[in-house]
């Protein structure tokens, strides 16, 4: 990486009247006063990116042959609860599962091309819907990659996202073969009641009773917590009662994404400024018992281009055999102008893909201008290309690069033992807006009157 790339990856962001200074690549974070991050802007930015231990590249899109990271099965899109926010299977009920026999060319597929390139793991993750709205899909994927696996010395992992709502024998059947289960719970029965209602009653109980027996099976549980305005004041309270109740591995905390249905039944995303202290809070409540908290965007261990599948040659198959880049709805990236579509598959054929398409879904993640300049640039990468970094989205802050830029900033003090820091920047509205709004964190573009 050349110096002058070097130097656009490191950044300054106010914190107070502190200035918070983080080169990723480099993986150096320090909290200085105001004159030394003048001198450093002005005199000796060069010279320290010369002077530090040779930085990471900066990440790019793959290049060459797909090489997917992980292979994805939308096994279907319906699924067996009515949730009041749902984007994926409610809206597609009525759709059916995939074949069987295009499942096991899809599993083949991927464990050929993972013995090829010389890799180790055959990883697939299964989607919805509901995935487990179609067992049987689930069970000879699974079984299908596991001999596939130990016919090329490979092996296999397995994630899913679910809802929870099944009984103790699929519960086993997790717990034995799966290594990540990331698992939709909301939050006490009368929050995740309301949030997730099954077709005729709620469905709380039968997930918190998938909850508790996965966590004490071999398989990493991720408890992911859809917030709202009205349960963001909570979140603290209900990552402490997650972690008393179900110890889970992970707690991920997700700002509610607006639907049709969720603004019918009167859910709204929760303000970005309670947004980011309260996930601040929940974070260090579930650290403190041992849990990992999470929120994507703000994952500051990771440097990426990409926020999500699309860009990093993922494959995901749907039940009509598209394979794209993305999991969600094709409706919703085609009303942003994208094709986010990679090629096409069958159990005849197996997967035909698009050299053209996978180049085009590529390029979308090569970078997007207002994140150019944030210090959460390599961290976020853009946040979801099809909710927050479309072609044509606004140039300013939104609500998501709000919120991120807030947490990442207040993790990065964290990290440097300044909890009192934190605490102080929550308590300062008028601090807490200039570091948000912050319109260059670029160190090299550092305007002395700022």
């Amino acid at each position: 990486m050349t110096s002058a790339t070097s130097m656009e990856s490191v950044f300054a962001v106010p914190i107070g009247e502190r200035w918070l200074v983080h080169a990723p690549l480099y993986h150096v974070t320090l909290l200085a006063n105001r004159a030394a991050v003048a001198r450093l802007a002005r005199d000796a930015l060069e010279e320290l990116s010369l002077s530090l231990s040779n930085p990471d590249p900066a990440p790019r899109p793959p290049e060459g042959d797909l090489n997917p990271e992980f292979l994805g099965l939308v096994t279907t899109r319906s699924c067996n609860l009515a949730c009041r926010y749902c984007g994926f299977g409610a809206a597609a009920a009525g759709l059916g599962s995939m074949d069987l026999s295009l499942a096991v060319a899809a599993v083949d597929w991927m464990a050929s091309l993972v013995s090829e390139r010389g890799r180790s793991t055959l990883d697939i993750h299964f989607f919805g819907g509901e995935p487990l709205s179609a067992p049987e899909v689930v069970d000879v994927a699974v079984h299908r990659a596991r001999a596939r696996a130990a016919d090329l010395g490979l092996c296999p992992r397995f994630e899913i996202a679910t809802n929870g709502v099944f009984d103790e024998n699929r519960c086993q059947f997790l717990g034995d073969y799966f290594d990540t289960v990331v698992l939709s719970f909301d939050g006490p029965q009368e929050v995740h009641d309301r949030h997730r209602p099954g077709k005729a009653t709620g469905s709380y109980h039968a997930v918190a009773r998938t909850a508790a027996l996965l966590a004490r099976a071999p398989v990493h549980l991720s408890i992911r917590m859809c917030v709202t305005q009205e349960t963001a004041s909570d979140m603290a309270s209900i990552a402490r009662w997650f972690c008393e109740t179900f110890q889970p591995d992970s707690i991920a905390f997700e700002p509610l994404q607006p639907t049709p249905l969720s603004e019918r039944a009167g859910l709204r995303p929760p303000d970005p400024w309670d947004f980011a202290e309260n996930c601040i809070r929940a974070s260090w409540a579930a650290s403190s018992a041992g849990v990992t908290p999470v929120y994507a965007a703000a994952s500051i261990d990771v440097l990426r281009h990409s926020f999500c599948p699309v860009g990093r040659d993922t494959a995901i198959i749907s039940p009509d055999g598209r394979v794209s880049a993305c999991y969600l709805l094709a409706e919703e990236w085609i009303r942003r102008g994208m094709d986010l579509d990679l090629g096409t598959s069958n159990a005849v054929r197996g997967i035909d893909l698009d050299p053209e398409a996978v180049e085009a879904v590529r390029r979308l993640s090569a970078g997007h201008d207002r994140c150019r300049n944030c210090l959460a640039r390599w961290h976020c990468a853009g946040g979801c290309h099809v909710n927050q970094s479309y072609p044509g989205c606004p140039g300013a802050y939104d609500d998501f690069c709000i919120q991120t830029r807030i947490i990442t900033a207040c993790r990065l003090l964290d990290r440097l033992g300044r909890r009192e820091d934190v605490e102080g920047l929550l308590g300062d509205p008028r601090a807490l807006e200039r570091l948000a709004l912050h319109a260059s964190d670029r160190l090299d573009m550092w305007d002395e009157h700022d």
